[in-house]
């Protein structure tokens, strides 16, 4: 899972330099709640959850770029790559709940790939 956080933000980037900057959403627009609806389901929707552990990554990387809508969630992606650990999990669940959610599967899932779970 650890190279699944290190594959997605790296995709964050790239997708992020390739789109063109516009106007500033509202904080919680629906647009973008549902940008991070779908990132903290990616294993799911993506469909990486039913194939093998070591094909998950690949699932994932072909999905996420063509379904995320928004510039601001391929921002926040860019901006909690360098995180690492706890708080990069944090902050996805933080955002998440900003935006409505309860939590983050995905947040969840990069915990318990911790060393130590």
């Amino acid at each position: 899972m650890k190279r699944i956080a290190h594959l997605l933000a790296g995709i964050a980037v790239v997708a992020g330099c390739q789109r063109t900057a516009g106007t500033a959403a509202p904080p919680v627009a629906g647009p973008y709640r549902a940008d991070i609806v779908r990132l903290c389901d990616v294993v799911v929707q993506s469909g990486a959850d039913q194939l093998p552990e070591g094909e998950r990554l690949l699932a994932i990387a072909q999905w996420l770029p063509a379904h995320l809508e928004t510039q601001d969630a391929h921002e926040f992606l860019a901006r909690i790559q360098p995180l690492e650990g706890e708080a990069k999990a944090g902050a996805l669940d933080a955002e998440a709940r900003r935006v409505g959610l309860p939590g983050c599967g995905l947040a969840a899932a990069w915990r318990a790939a911790e060393p130590g779970h």
